[in-house]
């Protein structure tokens, strides 16, 4: 049985009465049970009011219009509502609010009908919203609803019946049926004096209809008549039980107990380590304080634990050096058996040889190796080879190479970089050659170092004609690969693209995670390392080349590079198709290639960008997923990742739309906005 059960109660803080204030000499609640009758799906209707003498006239209304009522307790909905449908004992129940007095009986049936086809245990269309506010609808097993009224403890889970459902998405299997379009800044709901003349108006025009007008309808009447709508466009959606969640001490006391221990140990590190953090990107600058996991526990696959408890799907990867997933099974055996051999000796070991002839083999312009442990270290070491080769000292760059002065001192993050150095490197803009031409004409130029792609792909043959300019200047051409390396190609962005450079520089996915980069190149460019000096006790360190060997085997076994382009792909054709569904183009654009993609957002007249993110940050955490607004794939993701990070984007990206529309967005922020900082990309 399909039991429809309707809450109503005459004593509402906003509107006292309002479901018997009279719409064309007849309660408004009664409109709405009428217009419920036209359900095909629903084979009994009841409801449910409270036990006080206020609602007294409600159960008299029902009763006088042969409706079936039932009263439980005032304040406790949720056991009002289940004790209701316990004493039918359906298998499905539909609930419904007696405020919505325009319900479209055909909108109930379409939710009905999609909760028995998915089989689900909560069925909705308010999650996200995308039909009028008014036109809501909950269908629920009973067994949930049990599950809900055993375990329900916070107030405003008692208060909304459904809050415990929907925010245990683990324990309940959930779904959401959307229209074709969103409808949802559209106000038909009545909480307010002026949503009651909303309704009024709509119904007066209809009044010879007799409750069978449908929502399409009103949506004709309402561009025919547009001055109807403005009487209520203000008032926010959900309002009211927004509010009771901010008054509810104990909801937000739970959002603060979320990451106790992350604050704590943050407040600790900071002590001892400025920023608390041996990485800028992983610090307190990019992740909001007071909502923000700050220390990571533990990781297994696509999976990280913060030391809160909390789990989330990463879609950082550390960074992107993550490409395998965390604790992949075969990188730590070899890692293990390694161990046993030892980790550093007082000659090279072998293993020094066979990783560096495996990246010959299979990055196009590599003759000669040096290992290194971070980024920073490689793109250092290739600029001073540059310098050696050709005996130039300045440098044209573009991306991000790290943190050592010769590039950082050309970005606004300069500070304790000597004059002298910031002028021997100059900035160009990807995909201009004519900025780097402008370059060449003042400079006698060592180098030209750069990403080969970041956010944008190359075109009209960018990188060629950097390449040909760079050759016809007599300057090297670097390809700084620390992230495209192994995710483009197995050879790289210069085996995707087809262009060689001279120099190029891996880490990060190398190693899955293990600290390894490395500079390659021309076998007469590298030999100059013999007459540079560049040297480190733990170059040759064998636990992360005992890492690379065996996770460059698994990358070509298991065909990584197809895995990585097939599911970014995929990711990417559902996000855009979300920002054109949702009308989101203003705000979000993606972005990148499938295996290292972004979810960008656009500059804003009402707010800054850093302030849009710190809304995006707060939800995507508290919705299980760890980001930064890129999409760093691994192995390990699987296609199920991928929906459920979609499925969160459209609760989230929506929100944020209506929050910059309505001028609210910092009053949804539970914590102080990021400050804006270098961009590096």
């Amino acid at each position: 049985m399909v039991l429809a059960i309707l809450q109503a109660r005459f004593s509402s803080s906003r509107l006292p009465g309002k479901v018997l204030k009279k719409i064309l000499g007849k309660p408004m609640l009664l409109h709405q049970i009428e217009r419920l009758s036209n359900s095909k799906l629903i084979d009994k209707l009841v409801v449910a009011t409270s036990d006080d003498t206020s609602d007294d006239m409600v159960e008299k209304m029902c009763l006088d219009n042969n409706v079936e009522v039932y009263r439980g307790d005032l304040n406790n909905v949720l056991d009002r509502f289940y004790r209701c449908a316990k004493y039918y004992n359906p298998k499905h129940i539909v609930r419904l609010t007696g405020d919505c007095p325009l319900i479209d009986a055909e909108i109930v049936d379409n939710v009905i009908q999609y909760h028995l086809k998915m089989e689900g245990d909560y069925t909705s269309n308010t999650n996200p919203p995308t039909y009028p506010d008014g036109l809501d609808v909950e269908v629920m097993k009973f067994s949930a609803l049990e599950k809900a009224h055993k375990f329900a403890r916070l107030p405003s889970e008692l208060e909304h019946v459904t809050p415990y459902i929907r925010n245990n998405s683990g324990l309940f299997k959930q779904f959401n049926l959307k229209y074709k379009v969103n409808l949802s800044n559209h106000r038909w709901t009545v909480d307010e004096p002026k949503d009651f003349e909303f309704v009024q108006e709509v119904y007066r025009k209809f009044r010879y209809e007799k409750n069978h007008f449908s929502m399409q309808a009103i949506l004709d009447l309402l561009e025919r008549n547009p001055y109807i709508q403005e009487k209520n466009y203000h008032i926010l959606r959900n309002e009211g039980s927004l509010k009771s969640y901010k008054e509810d001490k104990i909801f937000l006391e739970r959002l603060k107990m979320r990451y106790k221990k992350s604050e704590k140990l943050l407040d600790r590190a900071l002590k001892s380590i400025p920023l608390a953090s041996q990485t800028f990107s992983k610090s307190l600058t990019h992740y909001p304080r007071g909502v923000s996991p700050f220390f990571l526990e533990k990781g297994k696959g696509s999976r990280v634990w913060d030391v809160d408890g909390n789990e989330y799907i990463d879609f950082v990867g550390s960074l992107a050096s993550i490409i395998l997933g965390y604790c992949d099974s075969d990188v730590d055996r070899a890692v293990q058996e390694q161990m046993k051999k030892g980790t550093i000796f007082s000659l090279p070991h072998t293993l020094e040889m066979e990783v560096a002839e495996r990246l010959i083999d299979i990055i196009p312009c590599a003759e000669k190796v040096r290992f290194a442990k971070n980024g920073t270290d490689a793109t250092s070491a290739s600029i001073r080879i540059a310098r050696a080769y050709t005996g130039k000292e300045h440098i044209a760059v573009c991306g991000y190479h790290g943190w050592q002065d010769w590039y950082i001192g050309s970005t606004t993050r300069d500070l304790g970089v000597p004059s002298a150095v910031k002028e021997l490197t100059h900035g160009f803009k990807y995909n201009n050659i004519d900025s780097l031409k402008e370059i060449f004409q003042e400079y006698e130029l060592a180098a030209v170092i750069m990403e080969p792609m970041n956010t944008e792909y190359p075109q009209n043959n960018f990188l060629e004609k950097v390449r040909d300019l760079a050759h016809e200047n007599k300057a090297l051409l670097i390809f700084d690969e620390t992230i495209t390396g192994f995710r483009y190609a197995l050879g790289g962005a210069q085996e995707f693209f087809g262009v060689i450079p001279d120099l190029a520089t891996f880490g990060k996915g190398m190693a899955n995670g293990y600290p390894l980069s490395a500079i390659v190149g021309r076998s007469h460019i590298m030999q100059k390392m013999e007459e540079v000096f560049f040297s480190g006790t733990f170059g040759g360190e064998t636990l992360s080349l005992a890492a690379a060997s065996a996770s460059i085997d698994k990358q070509i076994d298991l065909d990584l590079v197809q895995h990585l382009n097939s599911l970014g792909s995929y990711l990417l054709q559902r996000l855009n198709q979300l920002i054109i569904d949702e009308d989101l183009g203003g705000i979000f654009q993606t972005s990148g290639h499938p295996s290292w993609s972004f979810l960008q957002i656009k500059e804003q007249d009402e707010y800054a960008v850093s302030e849009i993110k710190t809304l995006f940050l707060q939800e995507m955490f508290k919705a299980g997923f760890l980001t930064h607004g890129a999409h760093n794939l691994s192995l390990s993701h699987s296609k199920k990742d991928v929906d459920d990070l979609i499925l969160t984007y459209g609760k989230v990206l929506p929100l944020i739309k209506q929050s910059i529309k309505r001028g609210d967005l910092k009053q949804k922020l539970d914590c102080e906005p990021l400050q804006p900082l270098f961009t590096v990309r």
